[in-house]
């Protein structure tokens, strides 16, 4: 009859430790985390153009893929929401960067904010509604979808994207949520930086714009890194840095202007450069393709359902927002509008040294991906992938189910310790 008052001690002590050890370590009930980077336009090769230590710290702690395969177009939106739904644009709807609806003849643009926040546009499950799902709180800082709620749920924390926001507030702010009470932090955390990208269309792949960038993004990661150092948790937090897209020269002498094949008249281009979306007004899709067939021997004009199976553009389940003609240029070709031409040959606008939307077969148009952390494999690379096949790692490490997708689930297998 003893034993109760002596198990009640036991228990009190017990409790009292586990108190103890609570406060001396405040992430002592840390939840598996992913902390998801995206570096846009950081072409596969840059952490060889100049020294990335913080990059290379997290390659030989853990993973990194000899390059990333975007999907098609490889273009900023398409592929952001590819990594977070697992799905092919063609899928998922985000089909560009600019795109018009067919049923509604809406018309979306990255720079239509009332557009980025209707849910309409946005298909499939992302991994931070995934997560919502499953009663666990997610933080997808500035990542592309996250600004429209999805199934009726918002992201726990979220900030709608402000470009001017400086890179060290968005990893401090990353920081900040997680070093909220285990109740309320977020196990999922994106950021978001567009050095690269920027650089690179203004100055070109090659240029020292682009080396500068690349070390600025080395120095983001090492902020992020230091910050978790700190709190005595790099080792238990996943990191995953990923890339869009890469990045091909381009100039001002290598111009196809589209107006010069095809008027307002019999066409809508909904997106531009170097992929072409072309909606042919009705009757005259034949009379389109023809003209733009014989246009410029470094356009490529496809059908909706001749264009390549790789795209998934002619798949039975695509979009109705995937064109109905599809154009694409040589690389190094770019396809624009007269009143952009007009702009850069009278001086009024800079012409574009670098861009990227050609075919992901390409590797100017390979990204990175690289992770390291408790879930995944130490100092190994891996055969290049898809970026669709990122959504199920994710999933797998965060503890939840993910719903049918396009990733290849071999990749999990791969890349993850079990």
């Amino acid at each position: 009859m003893r034993r109760a008052p002596i198990t009640i001690t036991l228990l009190a002590l017990a409790l009292s430790a586990t108190i103890a050890i609570a406060q001396r370590d405040p992430f002592a009930d840390l939840q598996p985390t992913v902390i998801l980077v995206s570096f846009d336009g950081f072409r596969w090769d840059y952490p060889s153009k100049m020294p990335t230590p913080n990059l290379h710290q997290l390659m030989t702690r853990g993973i990194h893929a000899r390059n990333l395969i975007p999907s098609f177009p490889s273009k900023t939106f398409p592929n952001h929401y590819a990594i977070a739904t697992g799905l092919y644009p063609a899928h998922h709807g985000i089909v560009a960067n600019n795109i018009f609806d067919p049923p509604t003849g809406r018309l979306f643009a990255t720079a239509k904010r009332e557009e980025v926040r209707d849910p309409m546009w946005w298909g499939g499950t992302p991994i931070w509604t995934l997560m919502e799902l499953n009663g666990r709180s997610s933080a997808p800082l500035d990542w592309p979808g996250s600004e429209a709620p999805h199934q009726g749920l918002w992201p726990t924390y979220w900030q709608p994207y402000a470009e001017e926001q400086p890179p060290s507030a968005r990893v401090d702010q990353i920081l900040k949520w997680i070093d909220l009470p285990a109740a309320q932090r977020p196990r999922l955390l994106t950021l978001y930086f567009e050095d690269t990208d920027e650089a690179g269309h203004a100055h070109g792949p090659d240029s020292q714009e682009v080396r500068d960038a690349i070390t600025r993004d080395d120095g983001y990661v090492g902020r992020l890194i230091d910050g978790l150092t700190q709190r005595a948790i790099l080792d238990r937090v996943n990191i995953v840095v990923v890339s869009d897209h890469g990045m091909a020269p381009v100039d001002d002498e290598h111009i196809i202007v589209a107006d010069d094949y095809v008027s307002p008249d019999e066409a809508l281009i909904s997106n531009i450069n170097p992929d072409l979306s072309l909606f042919p007004k009705e009757g005259k899709e034949d009379e389109v393709y023809e003209k733009l067939r014989h246009a410029n021997p470094h356009l490529k004009i496809y059908r909706r359902e001749e264009s390549p199976a790789r795209w998934h553009f002619r798949d039975a389940n695509a979009s109705p927002r995937v064109p109905r003609l599809i154009g694409i240029t040589d690389p190094g070709w770019q396809i624009i509008r007269r009143a952009a031409f007009d702009n850069i040959t009278a001086g009024k606008a800079a012409g574009l040294r670098g861009q990227h939307g050609w075919d992901p077969q390409l590797m100017s148009m390979r990204g990175v991906f690289i992770a390291a952390g408790p879930a995944f494999r130490r100092d190994a690379d891996v055969k290049p992938f898809e970026n669709v096949s990122i959504y199920n790692v994710l999933a797998r490490v965060l503890g939840v189910t993910p719903p049918p997708n396009d990733g290849d689930r071999s990749v999990m297998t791969s890349v993850l310790r079990n």
